[in-house]
């Protein structure tokens, strides 16, 4: 057996424009297949917005909206759920049973802890589950058609100390059991990715063929691991163990699992181990960037969400504060649309409904090459935006009336000292 020979340390630059170019970020994707490109570059967010058909539009040639609608809603080849940390993302079919064992207990958790300050009983609530199941039976239900077929009395609002936490009635409650139990989907409504009209629906009349629980926590952490590191490395197990919910423990078990075995790439700067296939090596050290490479990403894109450590990285420190949201004024690690120029985030970026077109702030400076190159790519979104989207929704329904999205917003706020969590 032969050792692999000794290579020299990498920037972290240099893995930024890997990543660019393996998420077809600098270069389309060469085929029209929406599904082997998600295989490729992994699970796309989708927060009940405009985020899947932007980050597949900035991936591929001649992108049609319909084109992903009809792999979601006819016949469901791809399919929306709740996954990682909670985050509802489209998954192929294929691997939708990886995405129901994976996803986060924090309702299961929640209830536990606060039983004894429930005004419901467990047989009440597995009575009101009963109920719920029942009426999903055959078509897909609203919110408010579920209420309506609760009986009243299992219906019970929480106190403000649950509300607090998350838990607000005993039928959300339900539902949200249900969910992660894998025995109930969100779905939305008008064959629309961005449309905010949801109703439930019984797994089983989606993906009949999956039990979540069919594979072992160990099988689902070996299989998530194998996507993660082909999608994202070199990547440290850190980063995987975020991305996926999971603890560290279980996320090295699942490293370890990843055929062929992932192997150790030096990185400047950092004792951190980050990995990757082997067999990618010889050409991830022989890669050259394209220092003009340009792409406008969506709001939630996996480039910038595939990785724990943003600032630092993807963004200078000195400009920490500038792409990401605010809550209540203050920063949260969750980056707005963005303006990637070989691997770095060098601006924001936002729709202008009055003017239709794309409304941009730049916080790196440009030579004239990159500014041709960002002024055609901004072009070519707004163009998309107006044949495609109609209206765009660039932030999601969990954003609240505190949130804060706008660019010029956000501007008014830049180079006041806060600084985002930037925890690696």
């Amino acid at each position: 057996m032969t050792t692999p020979k000794p290579r020299k340390p990498v920037s972290l630059q240099h893995i930024n424009s890997w990543r660019m170019r393996r998420q077809f970020l600098d270069e389309h994707y060469p085929s029209k297949s929406i599904l082997d490109l998600i295989r490729s570059i992994g699970w796309i967010y989708s927060p009940g917005c405009s985020t899947p058909y932007l980050s597949l539009w900035a991936r591929m040639a001649s992108f049609k909206t319909e084109d992903l609608n009809k792999l979601v809603f006819d016949g469901n080849k791809l399919v929306q759920l709740e996954t990682l940390r909670g985050c509802t993302m489209l998954v192929p079919r294929d691997q939708a049973v990886v995405a129901l064992r994976i996803r986060s207990r924090t309702f299961t958790e929640l209830s536990k802890q606060a039983r004894q300050q429930m005004p419901i009983t467990d047989p009440e609530m597995e009575r009101l589950k009963g109920v719920v199941l029942k009426t999903l039976q055959g078509a897909p239900k609203t919110g408010d058609q579920l209420r309506q077929a609760v009986p009243g009395s299992l219906i019970k609002d929480f106190s403000a100390d649950l509300k607090r936490i998350g838990l607000t009635n005993s039928l959300s409650l339900g539902i949200n059991l249900l969910r992660e139990e894998g025995k109930v989907i969100k779905t939305q409504g008008n064959r629309r990715l961005d449309t905010t009209e949801y109703s439930f629906q019984l797994t089983t009349d989606v993906i009949p063929e999956v039990d979540p629980f069919s594979i072992r926590m160990e099988e689902a952490c070996a299989r998530l691991a194998t996507q993660y590191f082909r999608a994202e490395a070199p990547a440290r197990v850190k980063d995987f163990a975020w991305w996926a919910g999971i603890n560290v423990t279980d996320a090295i078990r699942g490293a370890s699992e990843v055929k062929p075995k992932l192997v150790p790439v030096a990185v400047e700067g950092t004792s951190d181990e980050y990995l990757m296939a082997e067999a990618d090596q010889d050409d991830f050290f022989s890669f050259t960037p394209d220092e003009h490479a340009i792409n406008f990403i969506p709001y939630r894109d996996t480039f910038l969400k595939g990785q724990r450590k943003i600032v630092d990285r993807f963004v200078p420190a000195m400009h920490a504060d500038k792409p990401f949201s605010r809550w209540k004024g203050k920063l949260i690690n969750d980056p707005l649309a963005t303006i990637v120029r070989n691997g770095r985030v060098i601006g924001v970026w936002q729709w202008d409904d009055q003017e239709e077109n794309v409304d941009l702030l730049l916080f790196d400076a440009t030579d004239k090459s990159s500014e041709k190159a960002l002024r055609k790519r901004a072009s070519a979104l707004a163009a998309f935006i107006k044949n495609n989207l109609g209206e765009i929704r660039l932030q999601g329904l969990d954003y609240g009336p505190h949130q804060m999205t706008s660019i010029h917003q956000l501007k008014a706020f830049w180079g006041k000292g806060t600084q985002v969590d930037a925890r690696a």
